[in-house]
């Protein structure tokens, strides 16, 4: 274990923290959208509020209804934060919803 631990040091990366209230953005690397191809697809879905913090590295998120089939915990790194805009803009249209793909 110590080699492990020597080797994963050696990054230096430290997880973000986010706190319950907080948003984020998914990113769709391994969600299955309803979209034809991956290339036409978001590369980031939500703004998603953190519901809970599950352990160092995962997230419990508020997923929309349709999303029942997915399971609302994530990995810090498959997430990025809002970022607050500071300037305003006259065409900020809130994201569409996304369909998730049933099995």
């Amino acid at each position: 274990m110590k080699r492990f631990k020597k080797y994963s040091d050696r990054k230096g990366e430290i997880p973000p923290d986010f706190q319950p209230g907080d948003k984020l953005w998914l990113t769709s690397k391994k969600i299955k959208t309803a979209r034809p191809t991956k290339k036409l697809s978001e590369r980031l879905l939500g703004p998603f509020g953190v519901l809970k913090k599950i352990g160092s590295h995962a997230y419990h998120l508020k997923l929309p209804q349709q999303w029942k089939l997915v399971h609302s915990v994530f990995h810090v790194s498959l997430s990025e934060p809002v970022k607050q805009k500071t300037t305003l803009s006259l065409h900020q249209f809130p994201p569409r919803p996304v369909m998730v793909e049933e099995k």
